[in-house]
């Protein structure tokens, strides 16, 4: 695992980066087999990935309280292959934006979002766009919300100009399970830690071993 220092460009190459950004516009490079993890940063605003053709991207950001807007674009040509894993918790007015156009062939695109809002309003827009005359492209969204107090927007939109293509998207907005915090209450667990229970399971129910084992600890409820 490397841990990079990042400023602006960042060429990746088959390896697994934790990188700590101090810029607010970062452009990543995929070439090759890459993960990527980004934990608690608040700096960024302006996120760039360019796919290289036959290249992989596993990326997961993970933030216990962002605090800033951040607009995502995601370029894809052919034969790559991106899972985008973000993870993030909100108490004020914030927004995501993220755009992934596949311009080519043999594409696919993963897009996974947790999100609890305790306070104020998310705002969550995806927007993937495949091109025309394109073929063999799979375009995935699995969006997820839970309103603790505040409240989650998500507009998933996938436009494609192209018949040959598999496309497929999730959204789900909602509070805690009442089933699962009856149970919990009823194995003599308290109000307050069920919560916790619940949320800290939600938010990292897409993120990777590595952030679980390194940044699982309490979260506010």
């Amino acid at each position: 695992m490397n841990k990079i220092l990042v400023s602006d460009i960042i060429n990746l190459d088959n390896n697994n980066y934790i990188l700590d950004i101090k810029t607010s516009k970062l452009i990543i490079n995929n070439k090759g087999n890459n993960k990527v993890f980004i934990i608690n940063n608040n700096i960024i605003e302006d996120l760039i990935i360019n796919m290289d053709d036959y290249s992989t991207l596993n990326i997961y950001i993970y933030n216990i309280c962002i605090n800033n807007n951040l607009l995502v674009n995601i370029n894809q040509n052919n034969n790559s292959d991106i899972n985008y894993n973000m993870a993030f918790i909100n108490n004020s007015n914030n927004k995501l934006i993220i755009n992934n156009d596949l311009n080519g062939n043999n594409n696919k695109s993963n897009i996974n979002i947790r999100n609890i809002s305790n306070k104020d309003e998310m705002v969550i827009k995806i927007n993937v766009n495949i091109a025309q005359n394109t073929f063999n492209n799979i375009a995935l969204e699995d969006l997820k919300g839970i309103c603790n107090g505040g409240i989650v927007h998500i507009e998933p939109n996938i436009d494609t100009l192209s018949n040959e293509v598999m496309a497929n998207h999730l959204t789900t907005i909602g509070a805690i399970n009442k089933d699962e915090l009856n149970y919990l209450l009823s194995k003599g667990i308290s109000i307050n830690k069920a919560k916790k229970i619940l949320l800290k399971g939600f938010i990292f129910s897409n993120m990777d071993d590595y952030i679980k084992d390194n940044y699982g600890g309490e979260i506010d409820e």
